[in-house]
């Protein structure tokens, strides 16, 4: 019979490619413990057969288990085993999806911040074509251009947040394409907010409705915000749909984003008004 070799800590070290700080802390929490301890000199000693179990530990460790979930792990059955890494396997794929979600709604944010940077100019009507925008939208009927939309605002961020998804920097409204008298005979129809993940929300009241802005081609006219000048503004795009011999829809979508993302003692806001061509 093979006589056992051992080894100290600094070898096994070595051999391991871990630290000697990083054995004494898995003696100490009993995750890998030496074979025996010299009482006299307090020094480690580790058997042949023991080396292998550290490479387990660090594949484990490698996919992200836990040193406390190594520790149950070390100690189950074969068929256990398997079964704890079905769901370790399912904890990998959990995380993956939040990842590709991570980086889904990075690559929308850069997109609508390139959008905003890409706008030709200001206060003239401009052609844009357009993918099609997933929003969450809650409807209203008393709100106007120069009202605060903080409380319809509020509702869908609470929502948002509840799923564990993440909020837009931007919301919109939504009215009728129409003649109207001044800013203030504009009453919105729909307060939304654009969808940076593809997450379906349920249990939605009544007047709250996860759906899309229609991709397509747009006349829009984009302008920094203020009460007194925003009317001119609509006339000016409407004047321009009215003049144009395509037909266009009779909804007004307007997106409102901040014009910068700087800590400012005055917030300037951009708006842009957008009406779709029928297709």
């Amino acid at each position: 019979m093979m006589k056992e070799h051992y080894y100290t800590i600094g070898e096994v070290a070595k051999l391991s490619n871990l630290s000697v700080q990083t054995l004494r802390y898995y003696d100490q929490i009993d995750l890998f413990k030496p074979a025996y301890t010299d009482t006299y000199t307090n020094y480690r000693y580790y058997k042949d057969s023991q080396i292998f179990y550290l490479d387990i530990i660090k594949s484990l460790k490698y996919i992200g288990i836990s040193l406390e979930d190594i520790k149950k792990a070390l100690k189950l059955t074969s068929e256990e085993l398997l079964d704890f890494f079905a769901q370790q396997e399912q904890r990998i794929d959990t995380k993956i999806s939040r990842l590709n979600e991570v980086k889904n709604t990075l690559l929308k944010t850069k997109k609508q911040l390139q959008e905003q940077i890409d706008i030709p100019f200001f206060g003239e009507v401009y052609i844009q074509v357009e993918e099609a925008m997933p929003i969450l939208q809650v409807t209203t009927t008393e709100l106007t251009p120069t009202s605060s939309t903080n409380t319809y605002y509020a509702t869908l961020t609470k929502i948002i947040e509840k799923e564990g998804s993440v909020l837009n920097s931007r919301y919109g409204c939504i009215y009728p394409l129409a003649p109207y008298e001044d800013v203030n005979a504009i009453i919105y129809d729909a307060i939304f907010t654009p969808l940076l993940t593809e997450r379906v929300f349920s249990k939605l009241s009544s007047n709250i409705e996860q759906t899309i802005i229609p991709a397509g081609t747009f006349v829009c006219i984009a302008f920094i915000y203020h009460p007194d000048t925003y009317f001119s503004f609509y006339e000016k795009l409407r004047n321009y749909v009215m003049a144009q011999s395509e037909a266009f829809e009779s909804q007004v979508y307007e997106l409102y984003m901040p014009a910068t993302l700087t800590l400012e003692h005055e917030k300037k806001f951009i708006v842009e008004l957008k009406i779709r061509k029928k297709q």
